[in-house]
């Protein structure tokens, strides 16, 4: 019995405190606007920011420009010290010079007595080298503390080609340089070709010069009857191909594109009876283009 009174006095406490509740005054959530004309509080943080990276800023600035100036008046310094400069004439030492003139572009570089190496730039130098037209390689090296050795490579002159003027072509087939009065021109002289001829395709040479080379290799075998030395021209046409004038004949050799060394050694077989036969001059045109034969035509 105990136990129900308890029962029953809590469920009517407990309905006495929710009419209590549901009696009070409920009372509307209030909504207050904000003054437009109130002062902003400053971001004094943000500022310092700023005023603390402009410093770091300007410091490193500073620094590094009193750096490279100290850099500067240092290399000046460096220059003017006797230690570094070269003494004599016999401090520049030049390798490989024949038709070139490298002393003047040297000169010309201020590279000379007294110049320091610090100076010197090997690179500027070597490529205002390889401007001369013999000249077709240049290495400049500085020999510390008061050196400088250059090596030089010139081109090797293989033959004269003729198109608008006379050419001096090398052994890559390159047209290096036109012929002057002074250059060496005892080479043979090949003529019939073409600029376009000279024009690489992917750094290889075109068919019909590569057929040229070929049988220029032929004749720098001095051994040869038939070499460089003893043939003053070399005509070439793309259809009939290769005619020789030797110096000692002063007539034109047919030999075709193929089978040049067999054919050179047939007309090295017959000189001696061209020459016992009669008079030179009177043979008109010799064709190697026969197998086994050679076939000479005189003038009537």
């Amino acid at each position: 019995m105990t136990y129900a009174r308890s029962y029953a006095t809590s469920r009517t406490a407990t309905k006495s405190n929710r009419s209590r509740r549901s009696n009070k005054r409920k009372i509307d959530k209030m909504h207050f606007r904000r003054n437009s004309f109130a002062r902003k509080p400053r971001n004094w943080q943000r500022l310092k920011n700023l005023f603390l990276g402009a410093c770091f800023a300007f410091t490193a600035a500073s620094v590094l420009a009193g750096f490279s100036l100290l850099m500067v008046f240092g290399y000046h310094y460096l220059l003017t010290i006797p230690y570094f400069c070269i003494k004599s004439p016999e401090g520049i030492k030049i390798e490989g010079q024949a038709l070139s003139q490298p002393a003047a572009v040297l000169q010309e570089m201020q590279i000379k007595p007294g110049v320091s190496l610090l100076a010197v730039q090997p690179l500027k130098v070597e490529k205002a080298l390889i401007q001369q037209p013999w000249i077709e390689h240049a290495e400049l090296t500085r020999i510390w503390p008061d050196r400088v050795h250059l090596k030089v490579r010139e081109h090797k002159p293989l033959a004269l080609v003729k198109l608008d003027k006379v050419y001096l072509m090398d052994a890559r087939g390159i047209l290096f340089k036109a012929l002057e009065p002074h250059d060496p021109h005892d080479y043979p002289v090949i003529t019939g070709l073409k600029e376009e001829h000279f024009r690489r395709v992917e750094g290889n040479l075109t068919p019909l010069l590569a057929r040229v080379f070929d049988f220029l290799e032929l004749l720098q075998d001095r051994q040869n009857y038939f070499n460089l030395a003893t043939v003053a021209e070399i005509n070439i046409d793309s259809e009939r191909g290769i005619t020789i004038y030797p110096t000692e004949l002063n007539l034109g050799v047919s030999i075709g594109f193929q089978g040049h060394s067999q054919k050179l050694a047939n007309l090295q077989k017959v000189m001696p009876h061209l020459k016992q036969s009669g008079d030179l001059s009177s043979i008109e045109k010799i064709d190697l283009n026969f197998p086994q034969r050679v076939l000479v035509s005189r003038r009537h």
